[in-house]
């Protein structure tokens, strides 16, 4: 374990405001070399589900994940497309394996060239609070500067491997504000083999991550207590070492992110969901008999995770009054909702956004048969997501046309899709021509006289139908016979 250089030990609390007498306390790191790399051995993607989780989602670029950490090498050839701002809160950014090695299990890019990392998709921002010579040491003030600016940068996540025996108010207060803006918090335990953990893993308000190795047994070395409420792998973990190498690690550092990762693609997936929510995700997870905390399956966090918004609909509707078509929506006030009806990518109309009951009618006709798309999309005004199910739509309504006489000069004509009508007398003259949409409507002429209605549906698809009208004969009046008086 790469031994961290202590500035001051604090044995007292810290007031809440940062006088002219108070120190920062000391935090380390919580991993070390193990051994020399050797790539394909990432036995955590599978102990971890992770690899199960991809074909749903590999990340949102929506979703920042804040590594505070040392300086990670962004030249590596895994780091060095992946979406990142950079940022040192104290001295030159210099790189560091350990930064380095946590960045790679959680962004480490599926280029074929190494490693897969377990969130690649998500945006990343690399923040370097260690400093001197090394990198070998941080402070609890840099790194709650670090914690503000990150949740000023918008931050989802915050993955802190490092920590230390000494509490912080001046850290926690930068904590607990990250959490009250809907961040989440993520810690390592840290590598002591106790059974207390280190700060600020320790607080309420923070996942506190365990380590495992590749047979589930918790790592010796690290510490434990009932705050810890995941476990992931922490031993003999291959990652990025600096200079486009892989080195393996161990120790809850190396957990920390797996689990940030997991968390990344659940947000990435649902990003509505608040600390509170996460922490209930979590709890849900199955867990060994008599323990307080679970182990790291992202598959089946995933699975559990509410979706924000979903459409369910048979494959194939028949009806022109749709009542089987289901939108469900995640329950939060803020969100906002939007319905829509398409055919390809033309917009054909907006639908209730309280997924109720709608009407394939539309443009002043019941639409054609064909491939249609329902799909709705939920917002807060930052983070949006959207779901889609196609289907196919079978019209009922066939073309047809009618005509009867109202009066002596007046004929009612009903359709029963949109299109051109042309009214034709008795010698193929023209006279009358129009596009109706389906209804009764009236046309003056001489109801006497016979005539023609032609229907030229707009949707090309159907055929031109007609109708004759020929007026009733008048009535035969019979004789009357008289019988005449003598």
């Amino acid at each position: 374990m790469k031994k961290i250089l202590l500035l001051t030990a604090l044995t007292l609390l810290v007031p809440t405001t940062a006088g002219a007498e108070s120190k920062p306390v000391i935090l380390e790191k919580h991993g070390y070399v193990v051994a020399e790399p050797r790539v394909g051995n990432q036995y955590y993607i599978k102990q971890t589900g992770t690899d199960l989780t991809w074909n749903t989602t590999r990340g949102a670029a929506d979703i920042v994940v804040a590594l505070i950490d040392s300086s990670a090498d962004r030249t590596h050839k895994e780091l060095l497309n992946v979406p990142r701002v950079v940022n040192s809160m104290k001295g030159p950014y210099s790189i560091d394996y350990h930064g380095t090695h946590t960045a790679g299990i959680m962004s480490g890019l599926h280029n074929k060239y190494g490693i897969a990392g377990l969130a690649p998709n998500v945006r990343y921002h690399f923040y370097n609070v260690f400093y001197g010579k090394n990198s070998e040491f941080t402070d609890s003030w840099t790194v709650a500067k670090a914690v503000d600016t990150a949740v000023a940068k918008g931050a989802t996540i915050i993955n802190l491997s490092l920590g230390g025996q000494d509490y912080d108010r001046v850290l926690a207060d930068s904590i607990k504000r990250a959490r009250a803006k809907g961040v989440v918090i993520v810690a390592s335990s840290g590598n002591d083999g106790a059974t207390k953990v280190s700060f600020p893993a320790n607080m309420k308000e923070v996942i506190a991550v365990g380590a495992v190795d590749s047979r589930h047994r918790v790592a010796a070395f690290s510490n434990m207590d009932s705050q810890v409420k995941v476990v992931a792998p922490g031993v003999n973990v291959l990652s990025l070492g600096l200079k486009n190498s892989f080195i393996f690690m161990d120790g809850t550092s190396m957990a920390a992110p797996m689990v940030t990762s997991g968390i990344a693609l659940v947000k990435s997936v649902n990003p509505f969901l608040t600390p509170t929510d996460i922490d209930g995700l979590l709890q849900k997870m199955p867990r060994v008999s008599g323990k307080a905390y679970t182990e790291l399956n992202t598959k089946r966090l995933l699975d559990a995770t509410p979706r924000p918004v979903s459409i369910s609909a048979p494959a194939t509707l028949t009806n022109r009054y749709v009542q089987e078509a289901k939108l469900s929506v995640m329950n939060r006030p803020n969100l906002k909702t939007t319905y829509t009806l398409y055919q390809g990518t033309r917009k054909v109309k907006t639908l209730p956004a309280n997924g109720g009951a709608f009407t394939m009618y539309a443009g002043g006709d019941w639409l054609p048969s064909g491939q249609y798309r329902l799909t709705a999309v939920v917002s807060d005004g930052k983070y949006k997501r959207s779901s889609s199910r196609n289907v196919t739509y079978v019209n009922p309504v066939k073309p047809s046309v009618s005509v009867k006489a109202a009066d002596a000069q007046t004929f009612e004509l009903t359709t029963t899709r949109k299109g051109v009508v042309t009214v034709l007398d008795a010698s193929g003259k023209t006279v009358y021509e129009a596009l109706h949409v389906p209804g009764t409507f009236p046309v003056r002429g001489d109801t006497a006289s016979n005539l023609t209605v032609v229907l030229k549906p707009t949707d090309i698809s159907e055929r031109v139908v007609s109708n004759t009208y020929v007026p009733a004969a008048p009535p035969v009046e019979e004789p009357v016979e008289t019988i005449e008086e003598t």
